[in-house]
């Protein structure tokens, strides 16, 4: 399983708070998951598009980091209101291939 910081559950599934306007990077650790010496060769990252979404979440960047154990994305934009669903499809040197997902609920947040 996953080693997953900062993320908040429900009875859905986990998922993060995101202001439209904040740019935030977000990490999946694999490192318990994957086999001793096994490395993640592939991570995509995708968001399910919503209809009419007036400002969409997107992927700004992703990489494979910390040994290739971890995925790590930068999600920019949204539009609050929205609940959007953000996928990671990994493959490992052992041709594996696991996904995870989370949602990122986009609201406008104040102190």
């Amino acid at each position: 399983m996953a080693t997953l910081t900062g993320y908040k559950r429900d009875s859905e599934s986990l998922y993060i708070d995101k202001d439209p306007e904040a740019t935030l990077i977000y990490t999946f650790d694999y490192s318990n998951w994957l086999g001793t010496g096994e490395q993640i060769t592939t991570s995509n990252w995708t968001i399910d598009a919503i209809s009419g979404d007036t400002d969409a979440l997107t992927v700004s960047a992703s990489i494979i980091a910390t040994g290739n154990k971890k995925t790590v994305i930068t999600l920019t934009g949204g539009t609050a209101g929205n609940i959007y669903t953000a996928r990671n499809t990994i493959i490992t040197d052992d041709s594996q291939t696991e996904r995870k997902f989370f949602r990122i609920v986009c609201e406008q947040r104040s102190f």
